[in-house]
């Protein structure tokens, strides 16, 4: 055999000589189980049974996964909200008033360093606390390792909410980003592992959805809040963040372990218990164990589950691509818009109180954007829509860059416009589909690392950004204010090419699927036509099991 050759079951042969798939195979792999013709039928049928299923039946057939998956998305709540207060309490008057320094005619700012210093430095802990995540969720499972998270949450808020200091703000805020990072990459591994494909990237880019609620809520409180003349105006709003922890961390206790972990560990029985826990028919749980069992056994050949597996073979390209479309969010100046909030607002000359309401407006343009997303994703796809994102991207950015080259009342209310109008444009395009892609894209024995590595380097040019954009934004030193567009602008140009070269088409494709299309080089522009065996399998199976019977 050539290593070109493709056998019965759509893999290269040099990889099908590691495996034998005979149908009369009776098949033991490591200490997962064993995986009999007949199971092996069943669990290619399930995937078919995915395949055939809508939208609406999906969220009509299994409640009690669907509740488990809204816990994950309640959860990430509490990392929108940590986000969306951190730019905007550094524009509270009492806040600038308790921390910050007099410029003279008595107006108290935050100094640029200290900006800088509470917008990036906070990233280099969640870039560590994605990490740990990853190891601590292949060594003790998805649960506790997001229950440990929760409580640092909980314990951090509470020094950031006693803070007498910047530097004692600071130190809470890199504590609680460390949480925050681990909540991120748990979370999105969890809902990307258990999701039904027929729903899989609404599921997961409600992800996105969930981190603009918190900015949004915060957006509100703060605007009513501000107006408060005592340090409860900054800290009624970190407070908040206690409710949303606590309802998760009483949700995170009861969650069923991600079946693919008890599965990967070799405990079945308790992959079947958190599988019964998930679906509604007892059926459909049993036939999803072996469906986990095909994709893991699958995954499995070719990976220890280390690090470096990440970027060996197809697992390379791979990770690249779940690297890219996540450097497109700090890339696209979300990292920018994201820590200056309300304060971008009063560098453009607007009022205090005018730009508290324009905050609010904003948030309710990123939930409008992400609520169309959830609605497209699995209609339209992830390819056309990531595409599209970082195209017009490229546009409302320029747009705003010129809008700040003339100072006009007219240039500064489009720039002001402009700036707004990338909540909505973000979200609807680039925002979600990120989500959907690095969580499908991954192998499912290297989900949560290779998640760990684009959440890393997203976060690492974010920390970037911090540092550098107030030093281009602000007025005291690059000055360039709303002409900031013009990079941000030229930087997705850039993105929208390489997503047309690289992006593909994950819609309606199993992750036993994606692993033979990987395998097999396919081109990404024919991800979506191109015809698997592993579909085809699935559907023999399931006509099979209508023939004989009432299917999965």
């Amino acid at each position: 055999m050539t290593d070109t050759k493709i056998d019965d079951m759509g893999i290269t042969a040099s990889h099908a000589d590691q495996v034998d798939d005979s149908p009369t195979t009776v098949r033991q792999y490591g200490d997962k189980g064993t995986v009999s013709a007949e199971d092996r039928a069943l669990g290619h049928a399930v995937q078919q049974q995915e395949h055939n299923r809508t939208w609406g039946q999906t969220l009509r057939k299994d409640p009690k996964l669907l509740f488990w998956i809204g816990v994950m998305l309640w959860t990430l709540i509490v990392r929108g909200f940590e986000n969306g207060a951190s730019g905007s309490i550094l524009s509270v008057p009492t806040f600038r008033r308790r921390f910050g320094v007099e410029n003279g005619s008595g107006v108290y700012f935050i100094s640029t360093e200290w900006q800088s210093a509470i917008s990036g430095a906070p990233n280099a802990t969640q870039i560590l606390g994605a990490w740990i995540a990853s190891w601590g969720s292949d060594r003790f499972g998805y649960r506790p390792a997001l229950i440990a998270a929760m409580c640092i949450n909980i314990v951090s808020v509470g020094i950031e909410f006693g803070s007498t200091s910047l530097g004692m703000f600071l130190a809470g805020k890199m504590v609680n980003f460390l949480a925050i990072g681990a909540i991120l990459n748990l979370c999105t591994a969890y809902v990307a592992d258990v999701a039904p494909l027929a729903i899989r990237a609404s599921a997961i880019g409600f992800c996105n959805l969930s981190q603009c609620i918190g900015p949004f809520v915060a957006a509100i409180m703060i605007n009513f809040t501000s107006k408060w003349d005592s340090d409860l105006a900054w800290q009624s709003v970190i407070a908040a963040q206690w409710g949303f922890a606590g309802v998760a961390l009483i949700g995170l206790v009861f969650m069923p372990e991600a079946p693919s972990h008890f599965v990967r560990t070799g405990h079945m029985a308790a992959a079947q218990t958190s599988l019964e826990r998930m679906y509604s028919d007892p059926a459909d749980a049993k036939a999803h164990l072996f469906r986990i069992q095909l994709t893991l056994e699958e995954a499995e050949q070719s990976n220890s589950g280390s690090y470096l597996d990440c970027f060996r073979g197809a697992n390379l390209r791979r990770t690249l691509i779940g690297v890219m479309v996540f450097l497109s969010e700090p890339m696209s100046g979300l990292g920018f818009v994201g820590s200056y909030g309300a304060l971008a607002y009063q560098m453009l000359d607007i009022s205090d109180e005018k730009s508290f309401e324009i905050a609010i407006g904003a948030q309710v343009l990123s939930i409008s954007g992400a609520l169309i997303a959830f609605l497209l994703s699995d209609w339209w796809g992830r390819r056309p829509m990531y595409i599209l994102g970082c195209t017009s991207l490229c546009i409302l950015m320029i747009c705003m860059g010129i809008a700040g080259s003339f100072t006009s009342t007219a240039a500064v209310t489009a720039a002001v416009a402009f700036y707004t109008m990338f909540n909505f444009v973000y979200n609807v395009g680039v925002g979600s589909t990120v989500y959907a892609l690095a969580g499908e894209l991954p192998t499912t024995a290297l989900r949560s690392k290779s998640l760990a590595i684009s959440i890393s380097t997203s976060n690492a040019f974010n920390t970037m950004w911090s540092f550098v954009a107030p030093l281009m934004f602000n007025e005291d030193a690059g000055n360039l204010k709303a002409k900031i567009g013009f990079v941000f602008g030229g930087i997705m140009f850039i993105f929208a090419i390489l997503a047309w070269l690289y992006v593909p088409e994950t819609r309606k494709r199993t992750y036993e699927e994606l692993d033979e299309l990987f395998i097999n080089r396919v081109p990404a522009r024919k991800f979506k036509s191109y015809k698997t065996v592993a579909e085809q399998r699935a559907a023999e199976a399931f006509a099979a099991r209508e023939k004989v019977g009432p299917t999965v």
